[in-house]
């Protein structure tokens, strides 16, 4: 496995300047690239008008069913990821997949969705309110999950995906509905809002759960900042300590990655790792 991984970092080394480049020219020429799916959702849930980015495999059938790759955060993490994906497949690493960006609206809706209720959305602020992260999921549950199942070829396999405080939703969606999804890849988790808040809070979570199910991976990049690797770090061995045979969890450390590389990096080792554990079950 060791050396799976190590191979698995020189491909996406040598496949991201590719991505990045195309990434780059798809942002400059257009926001949305005519390969992409754009849905306009007008959300019961959150009483706003928000965007759905979709992309299907090159090679998609009507009569086929994908695994969907649910991307939370910004177009160009989608893009990437979308890219990243589509080289995978065809060197045969993983099946071909969906991906599915969903978008957010401004920086004040990013606080809000993405903090989880016991945490304050904004620590400059001191009468900050708490996070609606119940609400963004229940969001993705209700309605984005329904659209995309009902109107694409999906297997009903999900993964979601989420970088710094998109990332500390992917961890937080454990505790609102751990079978929403299959496989949780959190990179450059926020996980150190609040003196490390959401650490303590998720492991009573799992000391209450200990039949959990799931798949997660976590990643940080080795030059980030050190409130971001204590945090990290505090995770990991919460997570070493508890026994919970259901639930398969890897962490890794990116060497020479910051905090904005590590997510471009290390999303796809993630990707590649679980899709071929569920190829030996």
């Amino acid at each position: 496995m060791k050396k799976r991984i190590i191979y698995t970092i020189l491909f996406i080394i040598m496949t991201s300047f590719i991505s990045v480049i195309i990434t780059l020219i798809i942002i400059d020429t257009s926001d949305t690239p005519s390969t992409y799916d754009t849905v306009e959702l007008k959300s019961k849930v959150l009483q706003e008008t928000r965007e759905l980015i979709i992309k299907k495999p090159e090679n998609y059938k009507k009569d086929a069913k994908y695994p969907v790759v649910y991307v939370v955060g910004g177009n160009s993490l989608t893009y990437t990821i979308a890219n990243d994906t589509d080289l995978l497949s065809r060197v045969g690493n993983i099946p071909e997949v969906i991906v599915v960006g969903i978008t957010g609206i401004n920086q004040k809706t990013r606080q809000r969705d993405l903090t989880p209720p016991f945490l304050k959305q904004d620590l400059d602020d001191t009468n900050s309110s708490l996070g609606e992260a119940d609400n963004f999921l229940k969001y993705i549950k209700s309605e984005v999950i329904p659209l995309v199942e009902e109107n694409y070829n999906t297997n009903n396999q999900r993964t979601i995906i989420g970088h710094s405080r998109e990332g500390l939703l992917v961890f937080y969606s454990l505790i609102f509905k751990p079978d929403l999804f299959d496989t949780r890849i959190a990179l450059s988790p926020a996980l150190w809002r609040e003196d490390n808040k959401f650490v303590k809070h998720f492991e009573i979570f799992l000391n209450e759960n200990p039949n959990l199910s799931s798949n997660l991976f976590m990643s940080m990049g080795e030059d980030e900042v050190d409130k971001m690797k204590i945090a990290f770090d505090l995770m990991v061995d919460v997570l070493k300590h508890k026994d919970l045979p259901n639930f398969n969890s890897k962490s890794f450390y990116m060497p020479n990655a910051t905090h904005q590389t590590n997510h471009y990096l290390t999303a796809c080792i993630g990707i590649d790792y679980f899709f071929n554990q569920n190829k030996k079950q």
